[in-house]
């Protein structure tokens, strides 16, 4: 069979790679030499010959400047989503009715998430998951580097994912291992995770076939302790999915996420082409002379050549009213407001069309300073494309941590001892700092109204603490304010 697999969706995926990359080596790469590979056997006709980055470059002094706007946007994602690191919790262990069992499970879960490295590897998922239009997290396991499940983040597009009613079935991850000397084969391993099951399988192929399946230990130094099937010990299956934002506006059916690049790739190839004919105006506006031939003195190499630094220069018999015998100053102006105004328009658009808000970039925040309600008034399209993909993230998380733990009591240490129908609760923090007089002043009106009690007041104020530090603080209010509970003494 064909290999990589070639569709408008994978054609789709290395473009939005390439600019996520911010290498301008490898956008020319993309649209001048890999457009015709991918195109073969297609029925699409794209014709990129006319972007910026599409054209060929016939001088190899041409001024090519890329705009890195692409990974600024998914970095921006990232943050919204990830710079504080998302609250997880076993519900059963907090609360009234919460047994000293579930509460050792929930510390040594905070111990597995912690250890593990979970929240810088969601951070990092998150970054390529809006760039690419998904992320895939896997699980896997090895005694000797953790004592803990290990989650590994696997690239969208060398993935081959299988969806029923929009859930994750199975999924073939695959990697380039190696060649042969003469370059005519190409090794492949391919690792499809299934429900209770991992199985492994090498090929031998060319550059665009997968070829034929050969035995693991032909390649022995990258196939080292690896089997054609392992046994996970968990009926489910050890890898998630999570969509970027659905639905793919390419195809519509599709379970595979929508990229942020999505529609702007032709408005981030003018923004290049705007800031090169930028960077050309400079080049061209750099101050020149011109001389006549009498001004040049001859060197010993037969070369004429005009000092700039000599001060003392012979008087020249000549007509000083003739304008060929002048020396001429010639420096072209710089259109840097027209072309400011230009690429601040072109990022304006980009942004806004990729779900987030100028301020979120930086833009149109001079002389500003904001509380809470401001900011969140300001960037409210940012904190909706951030709202929207937290759904996606919700249950994804819930999904990979409960599946951490049924492969860390099936295959490392059954510590994390909990019930089938245990519920795992994420919340995400608030990115936005609420500013202190406003937040004080919300709790104010809210005791004076009486319309919440000092538990939710207390919350309010320490959203990050837990139920047993929220009581605690609760008991010093009442007891400083001299409102604690007092008993009936008839009823005594």
């Amino acid at each position: 069979m064909a290999w990589p697999i070639k569709n408008l969706l994978t054609f789709k995926m290395m473009e939005h790679s390439a600019w996520y990359s911010g290498s301008t080596e490898v956008l020319a790469n993309f649209y001048h030499s890999t457009l015709a590979s991918i195109y073969t056997g297609l029925q699409y006709n794209l014709d990129y010959r006319d972007s910026f980055w599409g054209r060929q470059i016939a001088n190899k002094a041409e001024i090519m400047v890329h705009v890195p706007i692409a990974g600024d946007i998914a970095e921006v994602s990232a943050n919204l989503l990830f710079s504080e690191p998302p609250i997880i919790k076993i519900s059963e262990a907090y609360g009234e009715s919460a047994t000293q069992g579930y509460k050792n499970a929930q510390e040594e879960m905070a111990n597995m998430l912690t250890d593990s490295g979970f929240y810088r590897k969601i951070l990092e998922a998150s970054e390529t998951c809006a760039a690419m239009g998904g992320a895939f997290i896997k699980l896997a396991w090895d005694r000797e580097l953790s004592e803990y499940p290990i989650p590994v983040i696997m690239q969208i597009d060398n993935a081959i994912p299988v969806f029923k009613f929009g859930i994750l079935q199975s999924v073939i991850f695959w990697r380039e291992i190696g060649k042969s000397d003469n370059g005519n084969k190409v090794y492949r391993l391919l690792e499809e995770y299934v429900a209770g099951a991992i199985n492994y399988t090498l090929y031998s192929g060319s550059e665009d076939r997968l070829g034929i399946q050969i035995d693991l230990a032909q390649m022995p130094e990258f196939t080292y302790g690896l089997q054609d099937t392992i046994t996970t010990g968990v009926d489910e299956l050890l890898a998630i999915y999570v969509p970027n934002v659905l639905p793919n506006r390419l195809v519509r059916s599709s379970c595979m996420g929508r990229s942020d690049f999505s529609g702007v790739e032709g408005l981030m190839d003018r923004l290049d082409e705007v800031f090169s004919s930028w960077m050309k105006d400079i080049a061209l506006s750099q101050a020149k002379i011109h001389i006549p031939d009498q001004y040049l003195q001859k060197g010993s190499d037969g070369v004429s050549r005009y000092n700039l630094d000599q001060m003392l220069y012979q008087k020249l018999d000549m007509d000083p009213t003739i304008e060929g015998d002048k020396i001429t100053p010639i420096q072209f102006a710089i259109r840097s407001e027209d072309f400011e105004r230009t690429a601040i328009n072109l990022v304006d658009r980009i942004v806004t069309s990729a779900g987030y808000s100028p301020q979120s970039f930086g833009l149109n925040i001079s002389g500003r300073a904001e509380s809470g309600t401001a900011l969140n008034i300001r960037e409210r399209k940012s904190f909706a494309t951030k709202a929207k993909k937290q759904i996606y993230w919700q249950s994804g998380l819930i999904d990979l941590v409960r599946k951490m733990i049924l492969l860390y009591n099936a295959q490392l240490s059954p510590k994390i001892r909990i019930d089938e129908n245990v519920t795992i609760n994420v919340s995400f923090s608030d990115s936005v700092m609420n500013d202190s007089a406003e937040l004080s002043g919300t709790v104010k009106m809210l005791a004076e109204a009486q319309s919440a009690s000092i538990s939710t007041r207390i919350r309010m104020l320490h959203p990050e603490w837990s139920d047993d530090q929220v009581a605690q603080e609760k008991s010093e209010i009442q007891e400083e304010s001299g409102t604690l509970p007092v008993v009936d003494p008839d009823m005594v």
